[in-house]
């Protein structure tokens, strides 16, 4: 069976490995390839209805709760932290527990579904399916956290950097919100499926495990704060920067303005002067354009003089 990753029976403690399960029992973990051959044909001999089976192979897939008759289906984001991925292209991780056993299904490898499996081998691991769902809540939530913690730490640096290169900072931050808006895509209907959750099995869970749920819901609205807060202010940033950018240009302009007032009365005299027509004085004498030119001169200090008296700058 490619399609079967690792299965583990949790009737016992520590919990057991299965080498080759031919059938779905109760207290029994299946993590699945959700994109390999033979595995719906597996589901439907297992009794699991088609319409579950379809919710849990579906493509494209929102973190949501669904009560059943016999169980639940709980469907998970967790960050991408496979090589050369973007950990803000979250994965999905499908989760049905049905009749007393519990069935995951990925398509891309999870660190978080490795560490538990690294804790089942060393006989550390969860103690029953209620206490795997969990810890593995708690592995993806972590995760999260540093990705998170990393985005808050990338904008500290840039709210540090300052605006003198407006371009660079404009780059980074436009990086920053689209990764943002990423995480904030599936982290809020992730906690809405896990408060579904922690209510629905408040009285099917120890008054121990329940507890450590309704924690790890706190950790994920947390984190969606988080994500939130980041997110304005982004876009504080973003104002900012469009001030800033908007002060040097407005700056630049007038500038640009004095620079032609102060040369306007002199263009018009080197106009006027060029004219190439009879009567123009100085014409036959040989220092009139020295005195023109130390009459510009003049006229230019005298506008430096009277712009500075009216505070132009």
């Amino acid at each position: 069976m490619d399609f079967l990753i690792d299965a583990w029976d949790f009737s016992q403690h520590p919990a057991k490995q299965l080498q080759s399960p031919s059938s779905a029992a109760e207290n029994t973990w299946f993590h699945f390839q959700r994109d390999a051959d033979g595995l719906t044909e597996w589901l439907t001999q297992a009794g699991i209805p088609e319409p579950l089976i379809d919710a849990v192979l579906e493509e494209d897939t929102r973190p949501r709760f669904q009560r059943l008759p016999d169980g639940f289906m709980l469907l998970l984001r967790g960050v991408n932290l496979n090589t050369g991925e973007s950990p803000e292209d979250m994965l999905s991780l499908r989760l049905l527990y049905y009749k007393g056993a519990l069935y995951s299904f990925r398509k891309r490898p999870f660190l978080s579904i490795a560490k538990l499996r690294e804790q089942l081998d060393q006989q550390m691991g969860p103690e029953s399916l209620h206490d795997f769902i969990v810890a593995l809540i708690e592995q993806l939530n972590l995760r999260i956290e540093d990705v998170v913690s990393s985005a808050e730490q990338q904008l500290e640096v840039i709210e540090g950097e300052g605006f003198d290169n407006t371009a660079s900072v404009q780059i980074k931050l436009t990086a920053l919100h689209r990764r943002l808006l990423r995480l904030n895509r599936f982290i809020r209907p992730q906690l809405a499926a896990l408060e579904k959750l922690s209510t629905e099995t408040e009285k099917v869970m120890s008054t121990e495990l329940h507890q450590w749920l309704i924690n790890e819901r706190d950790t994920t609205q947390r984190l969606f704060e988080q994500i939130d807060l980041m997110l304005e202010q982004v876009w504080m940033q973003r104002e900012q920067l469009q001030q800033a950018i908007a002060e040097k240009m407005n700056r630049n302009t007038y500038w640009l303005s004095v620079i032609a007032g102060v040369f306007l009365p002199l263009s018009f005299l080197t106009g006027v002067f060029g004219i190439n027509i009879g009567g123009m004085p100085g014409v036959e004498s040989e220092g009139a354009f020295m005195i023109f030119c130390g009459a510009l001169v003049i006229i230019a200090i005298v506008e430096f003089l009277l712009l500075r008296r009216l505070r132009f700058w």
